[in-house]
């Protein structure tokens, strides 16, 4: 059975790796339209440490730059950090790309360009010719075109970040730095003392990243500078034969946008189906295990992207006096749970009420 995927990005490979290790006849082959693997970067690089311990492939050590401790958020001058050992790792992104994509075959400068269904198959179309395969899977990203000529449902929201890598000494080395700026936020991730990468997701990112280093007196050498969409929503992930993943299914955590655990894990669960025999259960399988955490996600974004800043003060100050909320319950990959736990404790929903008795019955978990 001929497999076509569409994107050589971390989760398309990983598919790939997974297709080739199932012990099934599977001929699997890729097309990126890029000339290699992890290029051009498009993430952050702060990923869980599951992402690397729950791989069903190896992924050597080497990817990892730092190692993170916790986080320290700020909000017009205050402040509060929590602290939680381990918690996430920074990786070189072009390293961890190519080492999902170790003995995968992709057909390089390959641009998909349609697709057409023939003799119970598909036609690939693309910018070298035509390929055929048997089941088409889209890890093309945000803005996949599989997911468009397919005729895919979708709701989905575009956001925009950029990034800059930045020479600068005497870093914090093992501590993230998240800066509030609704309806947008920026962050700091040490790569090491001497690195880090600054960041930003906001309606106008590039001009609000550069006001934001300079607010922060974030100077130094700028070594690269990375761009990125996010996609938020929903849409159809599989069609007959046809399977989306990733970024291009929207698999991706609403409130901190990263896509990598969640595309990751999905990518796990569309293989046992085509495994399986049993892809039309893809969907309904994913949806089971991750759509009840991006629809709370969702609803929380709504809320706090209509927060005046008196709201969003007092829900800063909520946390920072409860901090320990944020360090017991707190989980990289499922922000609910801290949600969950406040409204599972009277005495901090009461006090949650106080801080924001205009909003909390919006808040449905």
């Amino acid at each position: 059975m001929k497999v076509l995927i569409v994107g050589a990005g971390p989760v398309g490979c990983y598919v790939a790796r997974l297709l080739q290790k199932s012990g099934k006849d599977f001929d699997v082959e890729v097309i990126e339209e890029h000339a290699e693997i992890g290029r051009p970067v498009h993430c952050a690089g702060l990923v869980s440490k599951e992402v690397l311990t729950k791989t069903r492939v190896p992924i050597s050590d080497d990817v990892v730059v730092n190692h993170i401790d916790g986080a320290e958020f700020f909000l017009n001058g205050d402040s509060f950090a929590i602290h939680r050992k381990g918690i996430a790792v920074v990786v070189e992104r072009e390293r961890f790309d190519r080492a999902l994509g170790s003995g995968v075959r992709v057909n390089f400068n390959t641009r998909f360009v349609g697709i057409e269904k023939e003799n119970g198959g598909y036609i690939v179309e693309t910018d070298k010719g035509e390929f055929y395969a048997d089941i088409v899977i889209g890890a093309d990203g945000a803005n996949s075109l599989v997911r468009k000529t397919a005729g895919l449902k979708e709701e989905i929201e575009y956001l925009r970040g950029v990034q800059f890598r930045i020479a600068r000494k005497k870093n914090r080395k093992h501590m993230v730095g998240v800066f509030i700026k609704t309806p947008a936020f920026a962050w700091v991730i040490p790569e090491s003392e001497e690195v880090v990468r600054v960041g930003i997701i906001s309606h106008n990112p590039y001009h609000d990243l550069l006001d934001f280093l300079k607010e922060k007196s974030i100077d130094g050498t700028i070594l690269e500078k990375f761009a990125g969409v996010v996609p938020l929503g929903r849409c159809e992930t599989q069609k007959d034969n046809l399977a989306l993943v990733g970024d291009a299914a929207c698999q991706v955590k609403p409130l901190t946008h990263g896509g990598v655990y969640y595309g990751m894990r999905c990518a796990e669960i569309l293989v046992d189906c085509i495994v399986q025999n049993k892809l039309c259960e893809y969907e309904k399988q994913w949806h089971a295990k991750f759509m009840r955490e991006i629809k709370i996600g969702l609803n929380i974004r709504d809320i706090y992207e209509n927060l005046n800043l008196e709201n969003l003060t007092r829900l800063f100050l909520f946390f920072k006096k409860n901090k320990y909320i944020i360090e017991k319950f707190g989980d990289f990959e499922n922000h609910s749970k801290v949600f969950s736990a406040i409204l599972r404790n009277p005495h901090l929903q009461t006090l949650l009420n106080k801080a924001l008795n205009s909003i909390i019955k919006d808040i449905s978990i």
